[in-house]
């Protein structure tokens, strides 16, 4: 999205988490077994489960609880595990392993307690799903199927297991370990956020507030665009920035970095909540940006065909006049494309 993408490349210097959100085609079931589990997980009953509006904590649940009933085996185990005591799963970058197809750049390693299965999960560039087992560092993964969001939602509500889902859901937990998964020159573990905290001003990750993570979708301006937003990191179209927190003594001994210091935070935002009359934003700016407000961003409560939507707002300029609203499926955005919310401050309102 030529606009969007404009305000926030200049933003951070370049330019997450969940699950992605699906149009209502129906994904092609390319299941590389044939197989399925011989009995269900949970008991059968009458909940229903929606592909539409997921929290995270569901999205992954559902994955989890269509995958172990599909599917069995290995998948099965951690579904009746995770049920006992917690499903989490970890967010790692797919090129930590060896996949058919690397997708949008983030694999799911669906656990129980978080401990290392080989399960994962990854979207695809249509934003289906596409399934995995026996997932090893540097060892090639076994498909099991590409499928749609809203497919598995039919699956779960027509073998009753909408309250497994919901019962994963409760204590579901996702956790961004898509900068610790490195070593360093003597092979010991280290983490990306305790290699560079401490460095050019860095004083650690910023959290990003839950309800701001997951993929959201636009559709404004005559393009698509997909933001992923995790604990501390932001890819907007493939563009990827890490938030933190910045030393404002350091960026004012440094208004004139040099071309180095420029390189070596390219994909760093200088992140911060910004308050102004219409709510609390995070903004995000390039670690050494000077000039301009940088770009914010703000979840709101939309009323959408009757119903309350919970939708990302995104705003840049002097009075952070709103320039793209992001939904939580893409069909939606497609649907409200280019819609204004009487709400929001647009920068023709001022005209």
């Amino acid at each position: 999205m030529n606009k969007q993408r404009t305000g926030l490349l200049l933003a951070t210097g370049v330019l997450v988490l969940t699950l992605a959100g699906c149009g209502n085609h129906v994904g092609s079931q390319q299941t590389s077994e044939s197989s399925s589990s011989t009995s269900l997980i949970a008991k059968r009953s009458r909940t229903k489960v929606s592909a539409q509006g997921m929290t995270p904590q569901q999205a992954v649940s559902l994955v989890t609880a269509y995958a172990g009933n599909r599917y069995g085996g290995q998948w099965a185990r951690v579904a009746k595990q995770a049920r006992q005591s917690q499903l989490v799963v970890n967010l790692y970058p797919t090129d930590r392993y060896r996949l058919s197809d690397n997708g949008q750049g983030m694999a799911y390693e669906v656990t129980a307690n978080g401990q290392a299965t080989g399960l994962i999960y990854t979207i695809d560039r249509d934003d289906d799903v596409v399934i995995y087992q026996n997932a090893k560092n540097g060892q090639a993964a076994k498909k099991l199927a590409t499928v749609t969001k809203s497919a598995m939602a039919d699956y779960i509500n027509q073998h009753g297991q909408g309250d497994l889902v919901n019962q994963l859901a409760k204590s579901a937990q996702v956790v961004d370990k898509s900068g610790a998964a490195s070593s360093d020159s003597n092979g010991s573990a280290t983490n990306q956020h305790d290699r560079v905290t401490g460095k050019y001003g860095n004083r650690g990750p910023f959290d990003v507030p839950g309800d701001m993570r997951g993929t959201w979708y636009s559709a404004d301006y005559d393009d698509n665009s997909t933001m992923t937003i995790s604990d501390h990191r932001m890819i907007i179209d493939g563009d990827t920035v890490s938030l933190y927190h910045q030393d404002p003594q350091y960026a004012a001994d440094n208004e004139r970095p040099s071309a180095d210091l420029i390189e070596a935070t390219k994909h760093w935002g200088r992140t911060q909540y910004l308050h102004t009359d219409n709510g609390i934003w995070l903004n995000v700016q390039g670690w050494f940006q000077g000039a301009g407000d940088g770009t914010s961003y703000m979840v709101k409560t939309e009323n959408i065909n009757g119903k309350p939507v919970k939708v990302l707002v995104v705003g840049e300029g002097a009075e952070n006049w709103v320039n793209a609203v992001y939904y939580p499926t893409k069909t939606m955005a497609q649907q409200q494309a280019d819609q204004k919310y009487d709400d929001l401050h647009y920068q023709d309102d001022d005209e």
